[in-house]
């Protein structure tokens, strides 16, 4: 058992998940396994970790946020890393580490170090285990077309595929094994032909169809996030196609499909796809902090990305018509 263990990631969720797979190691390893949460802002000091659990199994403490820590905690970690306690864990859960190399070094060479990275796009069988194990994590079985249809519906939105799938459970009691027929039964009206119904129109550079597409989609119940999952992916195809890759490096077949994506690519100004990449990251992160309602964030969000723009120039929301 690690006396460090630092698990880095580019996605919360994933991170969330990789966290409680090492915690289920532990207490597999330990039954008196005593575990306490923290997040980095909540800290002035580091929590206790020398003394040994009155309960007589180790003390494991979770340190979330740790990407962000400064200050006199950013040394007390660093002093603690250097020489850590046999008789506890510490779990470091950062979202990169690039300002606090210091503390990956030492959390490398007294522990272990575990990335939780998204799956490239193109990665399709990573994704089809990261849907597999959604389901496995709520005890449910489910075959190949149920896998492939959370996939359609929820592209490659770890968020958006753990909400789905955990709606599709908690329906779908009855069932043994859960198949495309389920998934559908649940998310009728959502997916492919909705949320990358906006992604298209955002493609071709169309803002009141985006927003019509939008409304559509989020009228028929369609996740905020799924939507911005099927945008997201899209973009990144585009981006792929217009720095050179084929088909099969941007997730695509030969044929009209390339072509279109091509010529789509093409018709953004220099750096707009990049600007627009940016402008989707920071998207989820209002969607997923926002006090606004999640309708008008995303709204809001395609409208901008969906609008011509040269990058560097002020967005102007009247140079798109939008649909009363």
């Amino acid at each position: 058992m690690p006396s460090v263990l630092l698990v880095t990631g580019d996605d919360d969720l994933l991170l969330q998940r990789e966290v409680e797979r090492q915690l289920a190691d532990l207490a597999a390893q330990d039954d008196d396994l005593t575990v306490d949460r923290y997040d980095v802002s909540e800290l002035e000091q580091l929590p206790e970790l020398r003394t040994t659990s009155l309960f007589g199994g180790r003390t494991v403490i979770v340190l979330r946020g740790v990407e962000g820590v400064a200050g006199d905690l950013k040394g007390e970690l660093e002093t603690y890393l250097a020489d850590p306690s046999p008789d506890a864990v510490l779990v470091l859960v950062a979202r990169g580490v690039g300002k606090v190399q210091k503390i990956a070094k030492l959390a490398a060479e007294h522990g272990q170090r575990v990335e939780a990275k998204t799956p490239a796009d193109w990665d399709d069988r990573a994704w089809e285990r990261l849907v597999g194990e959604e389901f496995r994590r709520l005890g449910r079985k489910a075959d190949a077309t149920a896998i492939a249809a959370i996939r359609t519906h929820a592209g490659t939105n770890p968020g958006a595929i753990a909400s789905q799938v955990d709606t599709v459970c908690a329906t779908q009691g009855g069932a043994a094994v859960l198949t495309a027929e389920h998934v559908d039964a649940v998310v009728e009206g959502q997916g492919k032909a909705t949320g990358f119904a906006v992604a298209d129109a955002i493609a071709d550079r169309d803002a009141p169809a985006a927003l019509v597409s939008l409304r559509g989609a989020l009228g028929a119940g369609e996740a905020p996030l799924a939507v911005l999952g099927a945008i997201t992916y899209r973009m990144r195809q585009l981006l792929l196609v217009r720095s050179g890759a084929g088909p099969k490096d941007a997730g695509m077949r030969p044929g009209r499909r390339y072509d279109q994506a091509r010529a789509q690519a093409g018709a953004f100004h220099p750096g707009e796809l990049a600007w627009c990449h940016d402008r989707l990251a920071q998207l989820d992160l209002e969607l997923k902090g926002s006090e606004l309602p999640a309708a008008l964030v995303l709204e809001v969000g395609v409208l901008e990305v969906a609008t011509s723009t040269e990058v560097g120039a002020p967005w102007n929301p009247l140079s798109a018509r939008r649909p009363g």
